[in-house]
Parts: C-alpha cells; structure tokens; sequence
C-alpha cells in the first residue's frame, strides 16, 4: 500500500486537527453553563471538573512530547485524534459527576497528544521556518475556536441540542484520524538514546529553560481559563445573554487569528521574543479592562484580548524550538505542558475564588497571573533576545 509522504499533504490535517481540539475547547467554555444545569454544579464544581480536563492534557503534553522525539508523529497524533473524538461523543449523555470527570481525563489524553504531537510534526518538517509555521497551526486553532461558539450558540438556543455538536465534532475527529492510517513520517531522533537522555538531561537543568516554561505557565494558562470561564463570567457578573456571550467568545477567537496571522508574517522579519513581549503588555491591559469595565466594554476587551493573546504562544513555541533545537520534541511538550498545568491551577483559583468570594474576585486572578508573567518575561527580555539573535 502505498503511503503519503509528502509534507504539504501531511501538513492540511495537521493543521486540522488543533483546529479541531480549538473547537473542542471553544465548545465546552461556551456549554459550561448548559453543563452545570444538567449536572447540578455549582461554579467551583464546574471549574474544577474543566482542572481536571487541563491536568490530564498537561500530563499527556509531556508524554507526548518526549515521545514525539521517539516514536513516529504521525501515528501519535492519529492516536490523540481517536482518543478526543470518542470521548467528546460521550459528552451531554453522562449524568453523574464521577463518570464526567473520567470523561474529561480521557479526552485530555487526546487534546494533549493532539496539540504536543502537531508540533513536534510541524517543527520537523519545517525546520528553517519555525517561527511562521508555528503561528499559521495555532491560527487554525483560532478558527476551530472562533465557529465552534456559533454553532453550539444556535444549539444552546434550541433547548437541549448542544450534544449534538459534540457529535459532530467527534465525526470529524475520527475521519482525521483515518488520513494518519494512510501517511509515513519518520522519526526525527536518530543519534541513539544515550545522546537522548543527556539532552534531556541539559533540558531540564537550564535556567533559561525553566524561566520560559514558567512564563508560559501564567500568561498562556491566564488564556485556557479566559477561554473556559469568560462565557460564565459575561453571563453571571456581566449580564449578557448567553447567546451574547457565545458572539461574544466567538469575536475573540477571531481576533485570536487575525493576530496569529499577521504574527506569522511578522515572525520571518521580528525576533519572538520582542513579539512575545509586545503581546504581553496588551493582554495585561485588555484583562484588567475586561475584569473592571461595565457590560458591553467589557466584552469589547474580551474581543480585543484575543489580538493580545494571539501569538503568545506560537511565539514561546518557536522560541523555545530555536533556543533548544536538540530535544525539539521534548522541549515543546514540556513547554505545552506547564501551558496546560498553569491553565488548570487558574481555573481552579478563580473557580475557586468565585464561589467563595464572587466571580469578580475570580476573574482578578487571571488578571494578577498575566501581570506576573510580563514582569517575569521583561526581568530576562535582554539575554533571550541575544540568545535567539545568535541562534537565528
């Protein structure tokens, strides 16, 4: 049987398939109230049940990674397909919180592998251009994430037909996985395991290697909430409808694309480090307005946090990638996973700051963690700069 090679077909369901776990993320912020009525969650329940998810997904990130060095990235990545497609098939059709909580570890597996496996895919068949390939894969995410809000919008005002969209997201999951059945990518890692381990090794032990994976901890885990929580938050605290709200989420992520897109042009002419930092400046003010403003500003400064958030992450992506080219796989995953850890640990202190203290008190925390991480960026911005100079 004759199998595909060939990068630019490799790359089209690639790119499809963080689309597709954008849409998965965009659909459970948006259904999360749905979610809560059906289950009889209060708001802390509800944010810790979406933990859960992101502890499993920032686990498997890890895994995933250090295999993707391993093992091949397309047989991973079909696996991370299969796994987040049977499982959001399942989701509306459990009624009891043990059994939900099992379902969201088992599609973190699949998010993890999905978003750690893509990138170490792309990373090795873009090797000179990392830093725009990196920003044109997650701007698909924003594309995933900006329809999927209309969609389940329509269905959230039809009663009880949000599950359907589930299954509909399932079915395209499962027909991407069967493109990676039919496709060939070598593995990346050919200097034996001892070379292996002792990159790894250097990995860890790298201070500049820890200070980025924390950065990322709190500026893109302030996003995964902002994804999850901004519907509730515009709902309860601010007064919008939730179809409003799910418009609302929507614009975000299109502006979420509109700033990759551009960062990803930007990025063959701009070092990432000072796209990184431009970025950070406007996610700090964008939240701190969505956080204080009224109604209707505030949702204009969720749209307009989606520019701000844009690029943070590709960026740190290709950063990293270029700074630790060595261990490409293992580098991204960790990176993806302390993303994903900082994502759960944020949500689990707004959620719980919102059911103790008021949701307002909560979403504050989000703006207190994207302010740590621009002044833990700017406290190293001169050494990553003339690091990534001499290393471009």
């Amino acid at each position: 049987m004759t199998m595909i090679q060939n990068r630019s077909v490799i790359t089209g369901p690639t790119f499809i398939s963080l689309g597709l776990m954008g849409a998965f993320f965009a659909c459970w912020g948006t259904t999360l109230p749905a979610l809560r009525e059906l289950l009889g969650l209060n708001i802390e329940e509800a944010a810790m049940l979406t933990a859960y998810g992101q502890a499993s997904h920032a686990v498997t990130c890890l895994v995933g990674g250090i295999l993707s060095d391993l093992f091949r990235r397309d047989r991973l990545l079909l696996f991370g397909c299969v796994f987040l497609g049977s499982g959001v098939t399942l989701i509306g059709s459990l009624t009891s919180f043990p059994a939900n909580v099992l379902l969201v570890l088992w599609m973190g597996v699949g998010s993890g592998l999905i978003l750690s496996c893509s990138n170490a895919l792309l990373v090795g068949l873009y090797p000179t251009q990392k830093g725009p390939i990196m920003n044109f894969h997650h701007g698909v995410f924003g594309v995933g994430s900006f329809l999927s809000p209309l969609i389940m919008g329509q269905l959230l005002a039809h009663n009880h037909r949000w599950p359907y969209g589930y299954d509909g997201l399932g079915i395209i999951l499962f027909a991407v996985a069967a493109f990676f059945v039919f496709t060939k990518v070598p593995t990346q890692r050919a200097q034996g395991l001892r070379r292996f381990y002792g990159d790894l090794r250097g990995l860890f032990l790298s201070l500049r290697f820890i200070h980025l994976v924390m950065m990322g901890f709190l500026a893109v885990g302030t996003q995964f909430a902002l994804m999850f929580l901004s519907v509730t938050f515009l709902v309860d605290v601010k007064g919008l409808s939730i179809f409003n709200a799910s418009v609302v989420l929507s614009l975000f992520f299109i502006c979420l694309l509109v700033g990759r897109a551009v960062c990803g042009w930007l990025s063959g002419r701009v070092l990432n480090s000072k796209i990184i930092l431009l970025l950070l400046y406007a996610q700090v003010a964008s939240i701190f307005v969505v956080w204080r403003g009224s109604a209707w500003i505030s949702a204009a400064a969720l749209v307009a946090a989606g520019l701000a958030c844009s690029a943070i992450f590709p960026s740190l992506l290709a950063l990293t990638g270029t700074l630790f080219s060595e261990v490409a796989g293992t580098s991204l995953g960790v990176l993806a996973t302390m993303n994903s850890l900082g994502g759960m640990c944020i949500i689990g202190l707004s959620g719980l700051l919102s059911q103790r203290l008021g949701l307002g008190l909560g979403f504050g925390a989000m703006a207190g963690s994207s302010l740590a991480a621009l002044l833990l960026f700017v406290s190293s911005y001169r050494k990553l700069v003339k690091e990534e100079k001499a290393r471009s």
